[in-house]
């Protein structure tokens, strides 16, 4: 049994490197089409929650590349209204490493965030994992309301949110996010207004939530 302990084992690793390069790859360029098994298998109108219009509009941004390699968005009109008003958003944020700073009382707290759409924005197959696509990843500012990084699913650093803030479109930024929501609030959610519904979990055949 022993034998076989080390070929599973670069097999998974294997795996593992190969999923997380897909990822950074879709991350980094935007024009790629999104690929189905990334989504979930629900349709997306039949939320018991309606996914909000910004969500849908954010990710309906196209892009043109300049001959530099240069990726210009082009945004919706919706879009491009909502830049400077404070808007809400639901979603799945993920903790960056960057984001999590310790605080005075040596707990680590949460300043900022990326957050993703719960249709499309995370995968669905045996658990959840977060897809960060750069065409529909919000940065999240929450500096001045930071939350303990403890909130976190510690299986996938994710957590669950409705996030208000002032929107910004291409606020320079260390991550190249299109879009921030600055001097944000934060208000933690069940998980089941986030995500569409009738979700399945494909390894055991079953429903998601029950």
């Amino acid at each position: 049994m022993k034998r076989l302990d080390i070929p599973i084992g670069l097999i998974i690793f294997v795996l593992i490197s190969l999923w997380n390069s897909r990822l950074l790859t879709a991350w980094m360029n935007p024009t790629l089409p999104s690929n189905g098994a990334w989504q979930s298998p629900a349709d997306s109108g039949t939320a018991e929650i309606p996914e909000p219009q910004l969500w849908r509009d954010i990710k309906d941004t196209s892009f043109e590349e300049e001959s530099g390699g240069e990726l210009i968005p082009e945004f919706h009109e919706s879009v491009l209204a909502a830049d400077g008003r404070r808007v809400e958003l639901p979603g799945v944020g993920m903790l960056l490493k960057s984001g999590v700073r310790e605080n005075d009382r040596g707990e680590d707290e949460v300043t900022e965030f990326l957050l993703l759409p719960g249709n499309e924005g995370v995968a669905w197959c045996c658990g959840l994992t977060p897809i960060p696509r750069r065409q529909f990843s919000v940065l999240v500012e929450c500096n001045d309301a930071p939350f303990p990084a403890s909130k976190a699913d510690p299986k996938n650093s994710v957590v669950f949110v409705s996030v208000t803030g002032i929107f910004r479109l291409q606020k320079e930024n260390y991550i190249k996010s299109f879009f921030t929501l600055e001097d944000a609030e934060i208000e933690f959610v069940d998980i089941k207004n986030i995500v569409p519904p009738n979700v399945m979990n494909m390894c055991r055949n079953e429903p998601m939530f029950r």
